[in-house]
C-alpha cells in the first residue's frame, strides 16, 4: 500500500506508466464520497437532537468504554471499504505516508494502557483512535490534500445548513430546560451534543469559509461565513467566540506571507507567545478567575476540574494513569480519588487537552504529542507555504491555530470521535501533505565540477 513507503526529501519520484486510465481515476470521487459520509456521520453523531436529560446524561457516563456496538462497526466499516478502494486503486497515490511520530506516539498509548486500571477500556480507546488516523491517512493518500479541503468545506458548509434549518424545527436544537447545568439552557446546538460542540465547529465552518471567499470571491462562501458566526454567537461558547476573529485575523496575516519564511517565523513565535500569555494571564489573575470557573454554573468548573488531575500527578508524575484511562472508567476510575464536587462524576476529560494526555499518558505522551502536533507542524507551516497551497495551508494553520488554544480550556485531543478532533486530523493531513509536495533541495553531497580542460572548478 501506498502508506508504507520510505521517506524521502523533496518532492515524490513519479512512477512510469503515464496518466491513470479513466477507469481508475472514477474511483476518485467514490473515494470523496465514502470521506465526505464520514465525515457527516461523525459531525451528526448517533443522538442528535437528544433531549439530554439528567438520566440520559449519567446512563452515556456509565457506557462511555468503548464497547458501542455500532460505533466500531461504523469505524471498522469505514477502514475497510477505504482500504478496498485503496487495494484497487491504479492510479498514483496522493500522498504517501511519512509521519513517523504519529505512529511513535500511537505506539506509546498503546503501550500504556497495560498499566491502566481497565486495560481492557483503555485499549479500546486507543484503538479507536488509531482506526481514525488511519481513516484520515488512507483517505489522503487515495484523494490528496486538495480534494481533502473541499470534502472537509462541503461537511462544514453542509452542517451549517443543517444546524440552521433545525433551529425552527425542533426544540432540541436549542438546549432544554431539563438541562443540569441552567446555564446551558437557551444556547444554540443544532444537531450537536453541546453547545460547546456546536460552538468549535461552526468557529471553524467561519473560518474555513472566509478563506474560501478570499480566494474564490464567491458571494456564498461570505454568507456561509456570516451564518456561522452568528451560530457562534448563539451557542454562547465564549471559548469559540473569543477565538473566530483572533484566528481568522491571524490566519489571513499567515496567508498573505507565503512567499517569506523570516515574516512566517514571527508569525508562529506569536503565537507562540499568546499561548503563554493566555496562561501568563489566568495565574496573574488566578483569583478572580478561580471565583468564575469554581461555579459549575459558570465554564463548567473547569479550574475544580484541573485540579482532580493535577492532584493525581502529584502523586503519579511519571508514568500517568493509561491511555483514556483517568475519567469514566466505571467504579475504578483513579479520577474517583480526587474529586471535589458532586458534578465531576459525570465529567468525562480534562477540559485541559495537554494536561488530558498528561495525566493520561505521562510526560512521554505529552512530549510526543507537542513534538507530533506543535513542533513538525510549526515546521511544515514556516516552509511549505507557497503562493499555489496558500488556501489550503491557510485554512490548515487557522483550523490548527484554533485547535492548540481551545485545548487549553477544552479537551479534543484523542478525545473519541469528537468533531473537532476530526477536523484537526484533517488539517494535520492537508498541512504534511502540501508540505511534502513543495519542491525543496535535496540531502546529498556535491561533487566538485570539472572543467572541460580537467581542471576542478
Amino acid at each position: 500500500m501506498s502508506l508504507a513507503l520510505p521517506w524521502y526529501r523533496g518532492r515524490a519520484p513519479h512512477r512510469s506508466g503515464g496518466a491513470a486510465p479513466a477507469r481508475a481515476e472514477a474511483l476518485i470521487p467514490i473515494a470523496q464520497f465514502v470521506y465526505f459520509v464520514f465525515l457527516m456521520l461523525i459531525f451528526i453523531g448517533q443522538q442528535p437532537f437528544s433531549s439530554r436529560n439528567q438520566e440520559q446524561l449519567v446512563a452515556m457516563a456509565e457506557n462511555n468504554d468503548g464497547s458501542d456496538p455500532f460505533k466500531q462497526a461504523f469505524f471498522i466499516g469505514f477502514a475497510l471499504l477505504l482500504t478496498l478502494l485503496e487495494l484497487v486503486r491504479r492510479y498514483k497515490p496522493q500522498y504517501r505516508f511519512t509521519y513517523w511520530p504519529l505512529l511513535l506516539m500511537l505506539a506509546w498509548f498503546l503501550i500504556s494502557c497495560s498499566w491502566g486500571v481497565d486495560p481492557f477500556v483503555s485499549f479500546k480507546r486507543a484503538m479507536q483512535q488509531v482506526i481514525v488516523i488511519y481513516i484520515t491517512f488512507v483517505s489522503l493518500a487515495l484523494l490528496g490534500p486538495e480534494r481533502i479541503y473541499r470534502t472537509l468545506v462541503a461537511a462544514l458548509v453542509t452542517s451549517l445548513l443543517i444546524c440552521w434549518i433545525s433551529l425552527p424545527i425542533t426544540p432540541n436544537a436549542v438546549h432544554p430546560p431539563t438541562e443540569s447545568d441552567k446555564a446551558l439552557i437557551g444556547a444554540w446546538r443544532g444537531f450537536f451534543f453541546h453547545k460547546n460542540i456546536a460552538g468549535a465547529v461552526m468557529a471553524l465552518t467561519f473560518v474555513v469559509t472566509a478563506h474560501a471567499y478570499f480566494t474564490s470571491k464567491k458571494w456564498y462562501y461570505a454568507l456561509f461565513s456570516v451564518m456561522a458566526f452568528v451560530f457562534v454567537v448563539g451557542t454562547k461558547s465564549k471559548t469559540s467566540l473569543a477565538l473566530c476573529f483572533a484566528i481568522l485575523a491571524v490566519s489571513s496575516v499567515y496567508r498573505m506571507l507565503s512567499q517569506s519564511v523570516a515574516k512566517r517565523a514571527v508569525l508562529l513565535l506569536l503565537v507562540g507567545v499568546g499561548m503563554l500569555l493566555f496562561l501568563g494571564l489566568y495565574i496573574a489573575f488566578q483569583p478572580l478567575i478561580e471565583r468564575w470557573f469554581a461555579d459549575p454554573t459558570a465554564f463548567t468548573g473547569r479550574v475544580s476540574i484541573w485540579k482532580v488531575a493535577v492532584d493525581y500527578l502529584a502523586d503519579h508524575p511519571w508514568l500517568g494513569a493509561g491511555f483514556g484511562g483517568f475519567w469514566q472508567v466505571g467504579d475504578l476510575s483513579p479520577a474517583h480519588q480526587y474529586l471535589n464536587q458532586q458534578f465531576q462524576l459525570l465529567t468525562a476529560h480534562s477540559h485541559n487537552g495537554y494536561l488530558e494526555i498528561l495525566v493520561t499518558t505521562g510526560p512521554v505522551g505529552l512530549v510526543l504529542l507537542l513534538l507530533s502536533f506543535v513542533v513538525l507542524p510549526s515546521y511544515w507551516f514556516l516552509t511549505g507555504t507557497t503562493k499555489q497551497n496558500a488556501t489550503l495551508m491557510a485554512s490548515a494553520f487557522a483550523i490548527w491555530s484554533f485547535v492548540l488554544y481551545q485545548n487549553l480550556l477544552e479537551t479534543s485531543f484523542f478525545d473519541k470521535d469528537r468533531q473537532v478532533w476530526v477536523i484537526f486530523l484533517s488539517s494535520i493531513a492537508i498541512a504534511h501533505a502540501s508540505f511534502k509536495a513543495v519542491e525543496r533541495p535535496r540531502w546529498h553531497r556535491q561533487r566538485a565540477r570539472t572543467l572541460a580542460t580537467g581542471a576542478p572548478a
